[in-house]
Formats: C-alpha cells, sequence, structure tokens
C-alpha cells in the first residue's frame, strides 16, 4: 500500500514540476503526454438493466393475464356443459351476434388489464419510447391472448380442466424466448425463426418487449420514425400480433363449428395413454375336460370299401 502511495505521489510531484518548468519559462522538458477513454464510457452509454428488462416485462404482464384467461376458458366451456349456447342459438340470436358479446364481454378485462400494465411499465421502464407504441403493443398482445383462449375453449369439456390446462398451456408458450435470448438479452439475426414464434402470442409480445428495451438501454427508445429500425422491428411484432388475433379467431370460430368431436379428444388421449401405461393381465390357463379313465373310446372310423 505504501509502495503503491510513494509511486503516485512521484508522479504527482514530476507532472507537477514539468507544468511548473513549463509554464515559468523553464522550458527544459516537454509536458507529458495525458491519455484518456473517449466520453462516454461504456457504464454511461448502455444501462446493463435493459438487458434484463425486456423479457421481465413479458413475464409480468403474462402473468396478469393468467388470470383472464382462465376466466374466459371457465365461462366459455361451462355455456356448452350448460347448453346455454344452443338455447340462445333456438332463440333467434344469429352466431355472429353472440361471439361479437362474448369478444366484448370478456375482450374488457383484457383492455383493461393492457392499459393499467402500460400505464404503470411505460413512465419506468420505457420512459424514451412514444407512450402510444407501448400501448399499442400492449394492447395487441391482450387482443391476441383473449382470441387464443377462445381457440383452446373447442378442445375442453370440462370447465375446470379448462381453467388449469389453459392458462398453463398459455404460459408454456412464452419459454421458446430462451432460444432467441443470451445472458437476458436478446440475439440478433434468426428472423425467420422471430417471426414463426411470433405467431405465439407471449412470444410475440416478449420479442416487442425485448426491441422497446434493448432502445431505452441507449437512451433512445422507439417513436414512430424509428419503428421499422433493426433486423426485426417493433412494427413487424405489431403486425403479427394482429395477424396473430385474427387467426386465432378465425381457428376459434372454425372449430367451435366442428362439434363435440375436438372436446372429446384430451379424454381419448388420457385414455389411450392409460391403456399404453397399465400392465397387461396374464391370461388364465385355459382348463382342459379330461375324460374318465372308463369311458368308451370313440369309434375308430371304418376303412374305405376297396376298389374293384
Amino acid at each position: 500500500g505504501g509502495g503503491g502511495g510513494g509511486g503516485g505521489g512521484s508522479d504527482s510531484e514530476a507532472l507537477i514540476a514539468a507544468l511548473t518548468q513549463a509554464l515559468g519559462g523553464g522550458g527544459g522538458e516537454d509536458l507529458p503526454v495525458a491519455y484518456g477513454l473517449p466520453y462516454p464510457v461504456p457504464p454511461s452509454s448502455h444501462a446493463a438493466f435493459f438487458d434484463l428488462a425486456g423479457p421481465l416485462v413479458g413475464l409480468l404482464v403474462l402473468f396478469s393475464l393468467l388470470l383472464p384467461v382462465a376466466a374466459v376458458l371457465r365461462a366459455l366451456v361451462a355455456e356448452k356443459e350448460a347448453k346455454l349456447r344452443e338455447a340462445l342459438l333456438i332463440g333467434g340470436a344469429g352466431r355472429g351476434a353472440y361471439f361479437s358479446s362474448l369478444l366484448l364481454s370478456h375482450g374488457a378485462a383484457f383492455l383493461l388489464v393492457a392499459l393499467l400494465s402500460s400505464s404503470l411499465i411505460a413512465p419506468s421502464c420505457f420512459a424514451h419510447s412514444d407512450p402510444s407504441l407501448v400501448r399499442a403493443l400492449f394492447v395487441l398482445f391482450a387482443l391476441a391472448s383473449l382470441c387464443f383462449a377462445f381457440a383452446l375453449a373447442p378442445f375442453f369439456s370440462s370447465a375446470r380442466l379448462a381453467a388449469l390446462v389453459g392458462p398453463l398451456a398459455f404460459f408454456l408458450t412464452s419459454q421458446l424466448f430462451n432460444l432467441f435470448e443470451r445472458d437476458g438479452s436478446l440475439l440478433e439475426g434468426a428472423v425467420r425463426a422471430k417471426a414463426l414464434a411470433s405467431l405465439l402470442p407471449a412470444m410475440a409480445f416478449y420479442l416487442g418487449a425485448s426491441q422497446l428495451a434493448q432502445q431505452e438501454g441507449v437512451q433512445r427508445g422507439v417513436t414512430w420514425s424509428t419503428v421499422w429500425e433493426g433486423d426485426f422491428p417493433l412494427a413487424a411484432t405489431l403486425a403479427i400480433l394482429l395477424l396473430d388475433a385474427a387467426l386465432y379467431a378465425a381457428a376459434g370460430w372454425y372449430l367451435d363449428r366442428a362439434g363435440r368431436s375436438l372436446s372429446q379428444l384430451p379424454v381419448r388421449f388420457a385414455t389411450a395413454l392409460r391403456s399404453l401405461c397399465s400392465r397387461p393381465t396374464p391370461r388364465r390357463a385355459s382348463r382342459v375336460a379330461l375324460a374318465p379313465p372308463d369311458a368308451p373310446q370313440r369309434a375308430e372310423a371304418a376303412p374305405p370299401p376297396p376298389l374293384v
């Protein structure tokens, strides 16, 4: 410690002596060359927190939508169990009006979650981005998640099972994000793979939130003028989320028209799996009736007549 301090003191004294001699007109020695790093240095130009902010925001918003997804699935399957839909259709209600009412009634909860989440998260995490872009990302994710729940409902025949398995499946679709990140930050490239993975609403939102976080890390943010920048820009995420909503809404409409055969698929799969995993029962030994020893023997067949 003392040696280091002494070395630092001698360097300072030599620098002061050289400056004094140069300013005093001595002109004996040249001024020492000063070295420095260009500003801003990396810790000042990039905030490491935003490397993890994208997946963290995606996880928080995903968890906030799990309860609405479970509520939608439970309500849709319960109506199917109670035959309420058939009663409405028999009473004269159109199928389009029925699905529109479902979209409006359940969509209000999703819209409320999206607006509250964007209002709480955007000022602190996405301060440099355009608030309307952040709000559009959250609202489109909520809409695509609602249509995703509509597409899942025809596969269930039990409301309780749908409320448990549906949110779990919705959460598991987000785990593909691990293929596109390293140390918490989004990898560059793999545009086609990202586009295909974005057909799952949770994956599309994860990628969009990560794009916002990367731009916030360099204190730029994303605005309407820069929304198309990057190999997989935020505009592509917004467009794919809108496409997801249309695709899953159409899939839910078609699968609902397919009838009850789809709702029996989980039951049939469980039955087949149970039959494969069950141990085969050993065959019982066949009982052979033995004739008593004093029983008359069967008469032998008469030989054929001789040929003439």
